[in-house]
């Protein structure tokens, strides 16, 4: 009769997976949470966009998030501010904009 391993014992191992199963299940609300329990600001509500505006959006590509960190759209020529953590707005790209969202007609200002 072999001798259980103390360090495989139900407790152990239910600690153990607890840990993982925590974050599972904590780290897409951690993910949606911007520092100090503020949210992320989400501008994609497109429900007061005709059809060709909303299909303009998906054309060239707006995500909420740019994709490429060095040219998000604050600091695109189109960009137009609301003001901090608010949507802002955008020449090209109708409705919501983030300021740190993105799109393929981004361009430097000059």
């Amino acid at each position: 009769m072999r001798t259980p391993d103390p360090t495989l014992d139900r407790r152990a191992l239910l600690r153990r997976t607890g840990g993982g199963l925590a974050l599972l299940v904590l780290g897409p609300v951690a993910a949606a949470v911007e520092g100090c329990g503020k949210k992320a600001l989400s501008c994609v509500d497109t429900a007061g966009l005709s059809f060709a505006d909303a299909q303009t959006r998906v054309t060239l590509q707006y995500v909420d998030r740019a994709l490429d960190p060095a040219k998000p759209c604050r600091t695109c020529r189109h960009f137009r501010t609301a003001g901090e953590a608010a949507c802002g707005g955008c020449e090209v790209v109708k409705g919501p904009i983030n300021p740190g969202g993105g799109c393929q007609s981004w361009a430097a200002r000059t």
